[in-house]
């Protein structure tokens, strides 16, 4: 059960980690802001004057009455002190000269005397080293001690990271049939919980599984037992109303409650509210006769209305403790017959509203539920077929567009099969 979004969600969590170590930004360096301010068109217009610096001291020094040529590193070493100086004296000067974006002079090269040299030193070359030495030397005076040890163990996800990763989850929903509008929600409600958060490189990748267990667990919603409500409520009979279109297994369910009722020592009486559809009263007559449960008819094409009334009389004068009306099944597009239902409803006046619908069906279950539910106003689900769902997005979808609980899940086709839903079993399966 539910398998297939299982495997998908555990591959995506595990390489959620690696992929955000793989995309953690690297720091850019001043060096590296100077080659950016460079190719900006606004830093090449600024108007520089051109800079010429003294000549270089004297490159040979007079020994004896000789002259003693200075060693060519100790020449390039001044040559670097030199090239450090005008660097400074160009940044001062920026920061005085007013800049316009209509008028700008192209900046003069630095000038040097290498002429006793004996040879044309890479001047560039030698800018670059004083720029390195500058970043090791500037460097510790950006982050703080703690900042920096703070961020060897941690990590902040950016929005940028953020809809990376979510593109890949997103993915995953909507091959296991969640609705595009429910797969949005979460997608909200997981940035507002990870964009900007300091997390543990070590607990980065359980901290994303928790997070996203969180957000299916605010989606879902616990149901209140059926059991736990007929037996608190004092006026009986307990009045439950089904719909649904056909062939969800919604008369199928209606006996596994039925059987279910009798094992906690309640009485019900069903009522064979599906007037419309062939052979649906022989369907549910036999379900009565298996399980030695009353049943309600009327003829075919009567008012099914009337139907639960009688059932509901019935029960009031039997002492019965559950009255259980089915009712013909109803594509959700078709307006007229869902006022039909919306009747049924008035007349009856139930103490629970079930939708039943295929797990399997995706994202036809939830538009049928919608519709309902905007209808008639549901109070819960029955999600049949859910032991061969290997998907499990029609549940989360149902649950966060009504916004009432999924009550059983149908299990197989035996009158056992029928389960009570909990969100903290589903979430488990899932893999969360």
């Amino acid at each position: 059960m539910f398998g297939k979004l299982k495997e998908k969600l555990k591959s995506w969590i595990s390489g959620t980690k690696e992929k955000l170590t793989i995309e953690e930004k690297v720091v850019e360096t001043p060096k590296e802001e100077i080659k950016k301010k460079e190719g900006k068109p606004k830093e090449e217009k600024k108007e520089k004057e051109e800079i010429k610096p003294e000549k270089l001291k004297e490159k040979a020094i007079k020994k004896e009455g000789k002259i003693i040529e200075k060693p060519k590193k100790e020449i390039e070493q001044e040559i670097k002190e030199e090239v450090k100086v005008s660097e400074k004296q160009i940044q001062q000067l920026e920061k005085e000269i007013e800049i316009t974006k209509e008028e700008s002079i192209e900046p003069a090269p630095l000038k040097f005397d290498t002429s006793s040299l004996g040879y044309e030193p890479d001047i560039e070359k030698i800018k670059e080293e004083v720029i390195e030495q500058e970043i090791i030397q500037e460097e510790p005076k950006k982050q703080s001690f703690l900042s920096r040890l703070k961020s060897k163990f941690s990590y902040k996800i950016t929005e940028e990271e953020f809809e990376n990763i979510f593109e890949e989850l997103e993915m995953i929903l909507l091959e296991n049939n969640l609705a595009l509008e429910v797969t949005e929600s979460l997608k909200k409600s997981l940035s507002e919980r990870l964009i900007g958060r300091e997390i543990k490189k070590d607990n980065l990748e359980e901290e994303i599984k928790r997070e996203l267990k969180e957000t299916i667990n605010s989606i879902l919603i616990e149901p209140k037992n059926p059991i736990d409500l007929i037996k608190s409520k004092k006026e009986k009979p307990f009045v439950i109303l089904f719909f649904g279109i056909n062939g969800t297994g919604k008369t199928t369910s209606i006996a596994k409650l039925a059987n279910l009722l009798k094992k906690n020592e309640l009485t019900s009486v069903m009522a064979a509210g599906d007037t419309f559809r062939a052979a649906s009263i022989e369907q549910i007559k036999e379900h009565s006769e298996r399980l030695n449960i009353p049943l309600i008819k009327h003829d075919y094409e009567s008012d099914p209305a009337a139907v639960g009334f009688d059932a509901i009389k019935y029960a009031k004068k039997n002492k019965i403790d559950v009255v259980l009306i089915d009712t013909a099944g109803r594509m959700h597009t078709k307006k007229n017959l869902l006022a039909e239902m919306e009747k049924i409803s008035r007349v009856t006046k139930p103490d629970l509203k079930i939708f039943v619908a295929e797990a399997i069906a995706g994202n036809d279950a939830t538009e049928q539920a919608k519709s309902f539910n905007e209808l008639i106003g549901i109070d819960g689900s029955i999600l049949t077929k859910a032991d061969i769902d290997e998907k499990g997005g029609a549940i989360l979808s149902i649950a966060a567009i009504t916004k009432k609980p999924i009550i059983y899940l149908g299990t197989g086709q035996k009158y056992d099969d029928l389960t009570l839903f909990k969100k903290n079993d589903f979430i488990k399966t899932i893999g969360l």
